[in-house]
């Protein structure tokens, strides 16, 4: 797209920048975790009532705060999918900035419902809940709101998925790591711990012992591979032997079949620990793997050019340290359609904000990010134009 061209973008997304604007703050004021993105939603689904009034809405009643929209559909094409998330983290709010990814990705939406005529496909909008890891219930299974949405066949009919991530740096193509959630469940034995101990099985030493072995393994391990954990329930009473304790993991490897190889080492951890304390196991699995994330060459090809003529200084992943990565449930679906999931920096790469810190949440509302939702909308918008 020529430079006139994405100019007359920024003047479309004109029309919308106020109310975008307003709902990042607003977002950022009230933080909601996932599956519990009521507010959100509602927010953001009557902006699109307000912009785009032909668009069609769908709702997925085992995902509350799931949703999409959308416009153009015609006969037998296939759609582009922009994946917007809106959960934030607990007690930080939105310290991984799905704020500006909101907003970013429903500038893109607007300025693309000026250019219908324009489009071979159908542009729908995806509101993506839960990405973040959040502590795993039975009835949740944590995060992972877009495999859930895959499981529903929402991009059964998709030709392209895009999104824009607020990051420490520009990247087009991060090599954003694959990761499991496990919790691990102990049964043991009650007794009083002073009088009977002996009698009791005791389920917070096999989550200590469990811990420590993963402690001495990370020595083994590549510096792509990273396990780490909390122990969530450690007992009731320091005068009753533990007979249940729980706590949540997290294992992440380059790419899904390395993944696959370290958990086992990571399983025969918590086995082990089970086996010399007399307790037994539980494993309480997530919603599924985060697939490590894969960039279409196309996609970074035209986003790196269109980077380029709006004099942003976009890099590929050979430019940075690639053992710091994290990870996302959009890898799932880089692994199923063309996908681009592209970082643009809001804070300096100084090491002295990152994200998950409350000081990345403050860094949302800055003139700063607030510059990078006209910047992230025009560059997404144009990047669906070009194809």
């Amino acid at each position: 797209m020529d430079v006139d061209n994405l100019n007359t973008l920024k003047s479309d997304f004109s029309k919308y920048k106020k109310e975008l604007l307003e709902l990042n703050k607003y977002m950022y004021k009230n933080p909601e975790l996932g599956y519990q993105e009521v507010k959100s939603v509602d927010k953001i689904t009557k902006l699109i009532q307000k912009f785009v009034t032909d668009a069609k809405f769908k709702k997925f009643n085992e995902i509350p705060t799931a949703f999409s929209a959308s416009f153009n559909k015609r006969t037998s094409k296939k759609d582009i999918a922009i994946c917007i998330e809106y959960d934030a983290l607990p007690n930080i709010g939105h310290a991984c900035g799905h704020n500006l990814i909101s907003s970013i990705g429903l500038g893109a939406f607007f300025i693309l419902s000026n250019y219908k005529k324009e489009l071979d496909y159908e542009i729908k909008l995806v509101g993506c809940p839960a990405e973040e890891i959040i502590p795993l219930t039975y009835e949740n299974g944590g995060g992972g709101g877009k495999i859930k949405l895959i499981d529903q066949g929402v991009f059964d009919n998709t030709a392209y998925s895009v999104m824009i991530h607020p990051a420490t740096r520009n990247e087009v193509d991060p090599l954003m790591i694959a990761v499991k959630q496990i919790d691990i469940e102990y049964f043991g034995k009650a007794a009083h711990a002073s009088g009977s101990a002996y009698v009791g099985k005791n389920a917070l030493d096999a989550q200590i012992l469990a811990y420590n072995n993963i402690s001495a393994l990370r020595q083994q391990l590549q510096p792509v591979e990273k396990v780490h954990g909390i122990i969530t329930h450690g007992g009731e009473s320091p005068n009753i032997i533990p007979d249940y304790t729980r706590s949540s993991w997290m294992i992440r490897a380059q790419k899904t079949k390395d993944l696959n190889r370290l958990e086992k080492k990571i399983i025969n951890c918590f086995k082990g620990a089970a086996e010399s304390t007399g307790c037994k196991l539980n494993i309480v699995e997530g919603n599924g793997t985060y697939e490590n994330l894969v960039t279409d060459k196309k996609l970074k090809s035209i986003f790196m050019e269109n980077s380029k003529k709006l004099s942003l200084d976009m890099k590929t992943n050979e430019s940075y340290d690639q053992s710091k990565n994290g990870s996302t449930d959009f890898g799932n679906i880089s692994k199923l359609v063309p996908s681009l999931h592209a970082f643009l920096q809001i804070v300096d790469d100084d090491g002295k904000i990152v994200n998950h810190q409350p000081e990345f949440a403050h860094a949302t509302i800055t003139k700063r990010a607030t510059d990078m939702i006209e910047t992230g909308s025009v560059l997404l918008a144009s990047t669906i134009l070009d194809l």
